[in-house]
């Protein structure tokens, strides 16, 4: 991706990570990472490929977050647009809003990104937008399975529509 548009979402998520503690007295714990498999890809051309998703969450207030996920699907044997066996690559930033269920807590999402669609030679590069829905089921006190299912809209020409689903784990602290 361009390093000019990481910086300014770096510069952000720095400023946020300031207000996650108001929210600490008041939670089990301020920040969560997590590491997920994926499949996904986009609608036009399916969504049976595989990835890797690395997320960082941080709370701001009580059932409040920010999340930034980085993300990579391979899409090998396709062809989007002029693009053979391309890889989509993210990074997005997004709100969350939380609900304490009975055994697990859920979420929306809804967010920014900078989305990359590349195979080594070419590549296309453009914002968009992401949403989805989480859960996160614990296993201990720092442990927990992590549920996702995510839409990004990129402005990208080839396509420009994508979805995935995660299951990884995360730890808490």
């Amino acid at each position: 991706m361009a390093a000019r548009p990481v910086v300014p979402l770096l510069l952000t998520v720095l400023l946020l990570l300031v207000g996650a503690s108001t929210a600490a007295a008041q939670e089990r714990y301020s920040y969560t990472v997590a590491l997920s498999p994926t499949i996904g890809g986009s609608f036009s051309e399916g969504t049976d490929n595989e990835g890797v998703q690395a997320s960082f969450t941080w709370r701001t207030q009580p059932r409040t977050a920010v999340g930034v996920r980085l993300g990579s699907i391979d899409l090998s044997g396709d062809q989007v647009g002029s693009l053979a066996s391309p890889t989509f690559e993210y990074a997005t930033i997004a709100g969350e809003y939380r609900f304490q269920e009975l055994y697990y807590q859920s979420g929306v999402f809804f967010g920014l990104g900078l989305y990359r669609l590349g195979n080594g030679v070419e590549s296309e590069e453009g914002p968009g937008l992401t949403v989805g829905v989480t859960g996160d089921f614990p296993i201990n006190k720092r442990l927990s399975v992590v549920l996702e299912l995510s839409g990004h809209y990129a402005d990208i020409d080839a396509a420009s529509m994508y979805a995935s689903a995660h299951v990884g784990v995360a730890y808490q602290f």
